[in-house]
């Protein structure tokens, strides 16, 4: 599969200046507590310095019953300016859990689609260099960093996310070596050339518009579609769509599984599901993390 030009240097570029970013965190007690399936979880707040001086700021939940070390779950957010909540879709046994807010606001912050209102895909889009999704990728990157420093994440890390939060996780894995496992469900930036001309995505809908003008703006935001991504990732992977998906269309998240080289991936189709969370998702990333983690 042929990548867009000059794909490598684009993201060698990046990485080295994400290596250049010094590690610098801060993590907040904020007296919070989340519960989820029965079990409680304490959440801390953390801030870290990331690209462009940006602090980033996210949430950090441990389960009470947590051992010394367990896995570290990087939750990655959907198209928004807020943070997922912790809740049932990214607590899971065993890990302790990394949400970060990718603009740099509280982690409070609401989390609603802005597509529409306030989008944010078209920033910067006329130049890869400037583009929004770059410092959004450098933000998750550094936040391995960030992760893989606290004491309960030391038996290995995650890459997870639904929707823009599982295009993003697919990157990360494909950019990064640390995570063991990624899970991507109904992911977002796959397949971008089919992806606008089928989906009913308020933002893939501006990409279209705008790139019928302005044709460097699709060939920027190839360079962050996993579809090129997926012969970088190796590790056992989990990606999923659903039938009646509007959004994240099966078509599109078929070919990204079928380009993975990881020979450790499944596919899981929800027939009936929308653009929405399925319980089956939480349990698999429980599994995995049992299976290829914990033990």
């Amino acid at each position: 599969m042929h990548k867009p030009d000059g794909f490598n240097e684009y993201w060698d570029d990046l990485l080295a200046e994400v290596d250049s970013v010094v590690s610098d965190w801060e993590r907040i007690d904020r007296a919070q507590i989340a519960t989820s399936r029965g079990k409680q979880w304490k959440v801390d707040w953390i801030r870290y310095s990331s690209l462009d001086d940006i602090v980033v700021q996210g949430w950090y939940s441990v389960p009470y019953d947590h051992a010394m070390s367990g896995a570290g779950f990087l939750w990655l957010p959907g198209y928004s300016y807020g943070t997922p909540p912790p809740d049932d879709s990214n607590l899971v046994a065993g890990a302790a859990t990394l949400a970060i807010n990718i603009h740099g606001n509280p982690p409070d912050a609401p989390y609603l689609n802005p597509a529409g209102k306030r989008d944010y895909i078209l920033e910067g889009i006329d130049n890869p260099r400037t583009f929004i999704y770059r410092t959004i990728v450098g933000h998750c990157l550094c936040a391995l960093d960030v992760l893989s420093e606290q004491p309960e994440a030391q038996s290995g890390l995650v890459s997870a996310g639904m929707s823009q939060g599982g295009g993003l996780a697919l990157l990360v894995a494909s950019l990064d070596r640390r995570p063991k496992i990624c899970c991507a469900d109904m992911p977002f930036l796959t397949d971008v050339r089919t992806a606008i001309q089928i989906s009913h995505s308020g933002a893939y809908r501006t990409l279209a518009k705008y790139a019928q003008e302005n044709p460097q703006a699709l060939e920027t935001i190839l360079l962050f579609d996993s579809l090129y991504h997926a012969d970088r990732i190796k590790v056992p992977t989990w990606i999923s769509a659903g039938g009646k998906d509007p959004t994240c269309r099966p078509k599109t998240v078929e070919k990204v599984y079928e380009a993975l080289a990881s020979v450790d991936k499944h596919y899981e189709f929800f027939p009936t599901s929308g653009h929405v969370f399925m319980p089956e998702m939480n349990a698999a990333y429980e599994q995995m993390i049992k299976q290829y983690i914990v033990g």
